[in-house]
């Protein structure tokens, strides 16, 4: 798979699916330079937000093995996330990262696993008229994997999703944030949610990956770090209980943070994930726990998304 690249940076017009008064589906339109090894669109999408695209995509027609990146934190991308866009690119894959809305370069309000989510599938519906395959993976980095896993339920396009460090429980991380001292966060998070979970349980429902997960059809991928201060590990657990009360078989695994396998006890909330089964096929379920590692992706942590990434759409 892996192929000369061809980078571009393109202009993308995104006409809307519901509001076009000819009634066509999303357009994308690219034009393509040689200024930066980098390709990029922007346009509109929904609701009249402008959402700024980056793609890295192979040399080629296509289709190729299509890869959504859905950033977490409340700035935009990072400069991680675009090297991690080229890596995969180089590999074969076609790798889109979005700037969710109100971050980055896009216009509109930051929502927390609100209205982001949305943005999603007319995006990929676009991608289609450039290289893009008909099942994408959607690999979710800390809020971008709640995101990521609202923009999967019942999608019959979506091969597999990768839940990395990602919360499940938004009201928990309140109080942890709360009972840190954090109060400038829990009232900035409130605001961006809607209000706090006594004004406002509606606005944390919508938010609940738990219930985003029972809508889930593709094989989902959780990793965990053992050390997070505002995703405790239980979190995770939940998720993978979540799915095995649908019926999934869900492998638990425990690594260190180089990716071998841990051999120390599981104390404290590390030890949710019960005995560890080892891996089974990528295309089932896995909750993955790093017991020593805080809320940071490692090369090994990367690693095992890509084989997963091979597994679903190769």
């Amino acid at each position: 798979m892996v192929g000369r690249l061809g980078w571009w940076v393109g202009l993308a017009l995104l006409v809307l699916a519901g509001c076009g008064r000819d009634g066509a589906g999303p357009r994308l339109e690219l034009r393509p330079s040689s200024a930066e090894p980098v390709q990029r669109y922007e346009g509109w999408l929904r609701r009249d937000v402008a959402l700024y695209v980056e793609v890295c995509r192979p040399d080629g027609q296509g289709p190729f093995p299509t890869v959504l990146l859905v950033h977490g934190g409340q700035w935009g991308p990072t400069a991680s996330l675009r090297a991690l866009c080229w890596g995969w690119a180089q590999r074969g894959y076609l790798v889109v990262l979005p700037h969710l809305r109100g971050q980055g370069k896009s216009q509109g309000r930051v929502s927390l696993c609100g209205d982001e989510a949305a943005d999603l599938p007319p995006l990929v519906r676009a991608l289609r008229d450039h290289g893009g395959s008909e099942r994408v993976a959607l690999v979710g980095f800390s809020m971008g994997a709640c995101v990521a896993l609202k923009a999967a339920q019942g999608a019959p396009w979506v091969a597999g999703v990768a839940h990395v460090l990602g919360p499940t429980d938004l009201v928990e991380q309140l109080e942890l944030l709360r009972s840190a001292g954090r109060l400038e966060a829990v009232a900035r998070r409130q605001a961006l949610v809607g209000g706090s979970p006594q004004a406002c349980p509606r606005c944390y429902a919508e938010r609940n990956p738990l219930a985003f997960a029972r809508a889930l059809e593709a094989p989902l991928l959780i990793l965990q770090a053992g050390n997070d201060p505002l995703v405790p590990a239980t979190q995770g657990c939940r998720l993978a209980a979540e799915r095995e009360a649908m019926g999934r078989r869900v492998y638990r695994v425990a690594l260190t943070q180089g990716g071998q396998p841990w051999t120390g006890p599981l104390t404290k909330r590390r030890a949710c994930l019960g005995k560890p089964t080892g891996f089974g096929p990528l295309t089932e379920d896995h909750l993955v726990l790093y017991p020593d590692l805080g809320h940071k992706t490692t090369p090994a942590l990367l690693a095992l998304v890509e084989r997963a990434l091979a597994a679903w759409l190769e």
